[in-house]
């Protein structure tokens, strides 16, 4: 029987999960370059500070939803070498460029990239002691669904960290960042990969939910002492929830 709900029009994201997949595999091996330079590089020290707050030990186990290729899970045994890492996206070709790079670094033992899906995880309860997620999470059909998924699978104290792309809002940045959307980004992105690719990231970040309504959609979905903490202005933002010592 095929499994139709992949075409399914989604309630959160722009697109369907096949078109997503589809974008992301025409894009994989510009992805890298082509993030580092519409960030200016600042991408790395989003990713740092994000793992930072994610705190890996020694001996855990941690899941990156949305691995793509790599770099989170390379960050985290960066700051934490004798973590275990597992990645799922849904991208075989972000896939295959991750794999590549966790092999050239000698990681393959500790970092595992597979085919995987936000909506269905196929582990158990409790088996990982934190998540990571980023520059993923607007692109998920059914936020609220995935967010519990993550609860489940996630130990009680456990910890979920995501990095997000946003919109800002303040008076200086919001109009400088509408200019830079319309008129540097695509001549960027023309140069580099695909334009249509990267239009959907601007309106994607136009249509991601404003903060405080991340942090009740977290709220609603199970974690608790929920936070978020704009970065370069509002640019990115990252958000934390906790898993329930109590949860039953």
């Amino acid at each position: 029987m095929v499994d139709k709900s992949k075409d399914i029009r989604p309630q959160d994201s722009l697109t369907t999960a096949e078109e997503n997949r589809s974008m992301f595999d025409s894009i994989a091996k510009y992805y890298d370059g082509t993030n580092n330079i519409l960030s200016f590089g600042l991408d790395r020290t989003w990713r740092t500070r994000a793992v930072g707050r994610l705190g890996p030990t020694s001996g855990a186990k941690y899941l990156d939803v949305g691995c793509g290729t790599g770099d989170i899970a390379l960050e985290i045994l960066r700051q934490s070498p004798a973590s275990q890492v597992i990645g799922i996206d849904p991208s075989e070709g972000m896939l295959f460029l991750g794999q590549a790079k966790i092999a050239s670094a000698g990681l393959s033992h500790s970092i595992s990239l597979v085919l995987g899906d936000v909506l269905n995880l196929e582990f158990d309860d409790n088996s990982f002691d934190g998540s990571i997620t980023s520059f993923c999470i607007r692109n998920v059909t059914d936020r609220r669904r995935g967010l519990r998924e993550i609860h489940r699978v996630v130990r009680p104290g456990g910890k979920l960290v995501i990095l997000e792309l946003t919109q800002p809002t303040g008076r200086i940045m919001g109009p400088l960042f509408s200019v830079y959307a319309r008129v540097i980004m695509p001549v960027l992105t023309k140069i580099m990969s695909s334009v249509p690719a990267y239009r959907y990231l601007t309106d994607s970040m136009a249509d991601f939910p404003r903060p405080q309504a991340v942090t009740a959609l977290l709220e609603e979905t199970g974690f608790v002492d929920c936070t978020y903490t704009h970065m370069t202005g509002g640019i990115v933002t990252l958000f934390v929830g906790h898993v329930p010592e109590d949860r039953k």
